[in-house]
C-alpha cells in the first residue's frame, strides 16, 4: 500500500516542480534555481531500496519530466534520473546509512544529475554556456534547494521505504 502513495507523492511533486515552484521561486532566481524533488525521492529508493527500484522509477519519471516540462530533447532527463540512481544505489544502497549521508547524498546526487544533463545539452548543441557558469549559477543553487527538500521529506519518506522494503529485504 505504501509503494502506492510513494507513486502518488511522485506524480504530485512532479506537477508541483512545473506550476507551484515558478510562483514561490523569486523571479530573479528562476533560471537559477530549478526544483528536481522527484529525483530526490529516486534518490531516497537508491538508498533505502535497491539500486535497481531507483533505476526503474527514475527511468518512468525521468521520462514524464521529459514529456511534461522540457521539449527540447525526449530521454534525457530519463537516462540522468535512472543513471544516478543506479548509481548512488549502487555506492550507498547496501549501507543504511542515517541523515548525514543522506545530505552527502543529496547534494552528490544533484550535482551528478545536473552535471549529466549539462554534458548531453552541450554535446548536442543545445546549451552554449560554459560549464564553470553552470556550476555557479545554476547547480550549486540548484543543489542547496534539493538539500533543503531532502531534509524536510527525510522521516517520512524513510519511514515509508523502511516499512515497505526492509522486511523483503530482510527475508532475501
Amino acid at each position: 500500500m505504501n509503494r502506492k502513495w510513494m507513486i502518488v507523492v511522485m506524480i504530485l511533486l512532479l506537477i508541483i516542480e512545473g506550476t507551484v515552484m515558478p510562483w514561490i521561486i523569486p523571479v530573479e532566481w528562476r533560471m537559477r534555481v530549478i526544483p528536481h524533488f522527484v529525483f530526490i525521492i529516486v534518490l531516497f529508493y537508491a538508498m533505502y531500496t535497491t539500486r535497481y527500484q531507483a533505476l526503474v522509477i527514475g527511468l518512468i519519471f525521468g521520462l514524464l519530466h521529459d514529456v511534461i516540462h522540457y521539449g527540447n530533447m525526449i530521454g534525457v532527463y530519463s537516462f540522468s534520473m535512472g543513471l544516478c540512481g543506479y548509481l548512488i544505489g549502487k555506492v550507498f544502497g547496501e549501507k543504511r546509512l542515517g541523515i548525514g549521508w543522506m545530505i552527502v547524498v543529496s547534494i552528490l546526487g544533484s550535482w551528478m544529475f545536473d552535471s549529466i544533463i549539462f554534458l548531453i545539452y552541450t554535446m548536442f548543441k543545445v546549451n552554449h554556456m560554459s560549464y564553470d557558469w553552470a556550476l555557479a549559477y545554476q547547480i550549486i543553487p540548484s543543489s542547496f534547494l534539493q538539500l533543503l527538500f531532502a531534509l524536510i521529506v527525510y522521516v517520512p519518506v524513510r519511514k515509508v521505504l523502511d516499512q515497505e522494503f526492509r522486511p523483503k529485504l530482510e527475508e532475501d
